[in-house]
């Protein structure tokens, strides 16, 4: 049984289980993620284009997650977000969940630059691109507490992000061995 803490992540989670599949796939179309059915789910929604090992596009960020950095990384490559050694894990989180699909849960703690931190639960799932070129990643992401983690000295919007815990959600393919 997946732990998920956050009720808005319960209904993402509830909804991409929910959507139609291809004959034989795991895994639902992009097209098949129709928006307008979980209208209160868009304000903390990522949908990412995982084009290379060094870029990951980000489509679409939420208006609340816009306000929670300080900034809107719509357009952006998210591995520019990441800390320089933790960038080829990261994109290798990203291939892993499109080639071998599985679901994710995390905690992370990050640290704004406008001084507050905060505890999120994010939920992730792959989605199959419909023009049959780059995967599409889909997450969720709320805030579920304050952090208590100290400053840091980094500059920029989003100063850090630490994963407190990590769930891989089995969608019917196995689960596999994840590197941090």
């Amino acid at each position: 049984m997946v732990e998920i803490k956050d009720s808005k992540n319960r209904r993402f989670f509830d909804y991409w289980q929910s959507l139609p599949r291809d004959q034989g796939c795991l895994v639902p179309r992009k097209s098949s993620f129709l928006p307008e059915e979980v209208p209160q789910l868009l304000p903390n929604m990522l949908v990412f284009e995982v084009i290379s090992r060094h870029e990951i596009k980000i489509r679409l960020q939420g208006t609340a997650i816009d306000e929670q950095y300080g900034q809107s990384m719509t357009g952006g490559n998210y591995l520019d977000y990441v800390e320089p050694h933790r960038r080829d894990v990261a994109a290798s989180a990203f291939w892993q969940m499109a080639e071998h699909p599985f679901g994710i849960v995390a905690e992370l703690d990050q640290a704004l630059s406008s001084g507050r931190y905060v505890t999120v639960e994010a939920i992730g799932f792959p989605l199959i691109n419909d023009t049959g070129k780059n995967p599409i990643i889909i997450y969720q992401s709320n805030e579920i507490k304050k952090s208590k983690r100290p400053d840091h000295d980094d500059e920029g919007k989003l100063k850090w992000i630490y994963v407190l815990s990590r769930q891989i959600i089995d969608i019917g393919n196995g689960a596999p061995v994840f590197v941090d």
